[in-house]
C-alpha cells in the first residue's frame, strides 16, 4: 500500500469512527432535550392569582412543589379572571392547540354560579372542555367549586352536584371543593369576600394535590 493511499484509509477510518460517535451521542442526549409535559391550568380568577402576587399563587406553588418532588412537569396558567364556562369553551380548541397539555386541571363554574346562570348551561360547557381535553389525550382533573346559597338551596345543590355528575359520568377525578377549610375564613379570604389570600394559597394547593398526584409520572 502506498504512503498516498495509507493516508487516505486513516482519514476514512477517522470519519466513519468520529460519525458513529456522534450519532450515538445525538441518540443519547435527544431525551435531554425533550420537552417537559405540561400541565394546563384551565381556571378563572381563583386560579389566575387574583389580587396577589402570581408568584404566591398556588399555580406557582404548583410548579415548586413539582420540581421540589422531582417530576418534570411545566405549569401553564392559562387562567383568565372574571372567565365562565361559556369563555372556557370558546378558547378551549385554541388552548389546547398551543400549549398540548398532558394533564389538564379545570377549575372553572364559579363565575356561572354567581351569575346564577343556568346549571344546565354550565354543565354543557364543561362537559364540551371535558371532552375536547379527553380527545386530545390530555387525562382531566376536575375542581369542584360550591356557591352562597344566594339564588336559593336547589340551585347551590344542583350547582355542587354537577361536578359530581360529570366526574363519574366522564370517569374523571375530582376535587370535591378547591376551597375546602378556606371559605368563609375571615384570615384567608381577601376584603371582597372571595377570594383566597395568599396564605391561603398552600391550602388551595393541598386541596388540589392529593388528587393530581395520582396522574403524574417520573
Amino acid at each position: 500500500m502506498s504512503f498516498r493511499l495509507l493516508l487516505d484509509f486513516k482519514f476514512f477510518l477517522k470519519t466513519v469512527l468520529l460519525s458513529l460517535f456522534f450519532s450515538n451521542f445525538v441518540a443519547w442526549s435527544m431525551p435531554a432535550f425533550a420537552e417537559n409535559p405540561k400541565i394546563m391550568i384551565y381556571g378563572d380568577s381563583l386560579s389566575a392569582a387574583y389580587g396577589i402576587p402570581q408568584q404566591q399563587g398556588w399555580a406557582s406553588l404548583l410548579q415548586k412543589k413539582l420540581s421540589s418532588e422531582y417530576y418534570q412537569y411545566e405549569v401553564i396558567n392559562a387562567s383568565i379572571s372574571g372567565e365562565t364556562t361559556s369563555g372556557g369553551v370558546s378558547r378551549i380548541h385554541n388552548a389546547l392547540a398551543q400549549i398540548k397539555p398532558s394533564i389538564i386541571i379545570l377549575e372553572l363554574g364559579a363565575n356561572d354560579g354567581l351569575r346564577g346562570l343556568p346549571i344546565q348551561e354550565m354543565t354543557t360547557n364543561l362537559n364540551t372542555i371535558i371532552q375536547q381535553g379527553k380527545k386530545s389525550g390530555a387525562k382531566i382533573l376536575l375542581v369542584g367549586m360550591r356557591i352562597p346559597p344566594n339564588y336559593g338551596p336547589q340551585y347551590t345543590k344542583l350547582f355542587s352536584q354537577s361536578y359530581v355528575k360529570l366526574s363519574q359520568q366522564h370517569q374523571i377525578p375530582l376535587v370535591p371543593f378547591m376551597l375546602e377549610n378556606i371559605a368563609a375564613k375571615a384570615n384567608l379570604i381577601q376584603d371582597d369576600g372571595l377570594h383566597p389570600n395568599a396564605t391561603a394559597q398552600p391550602l388551595v394547593l393541598d386541596n388540589i394535590w392529593s388528587h393530581l398526584k395520582k396522574l403524574l409520572k417520573k
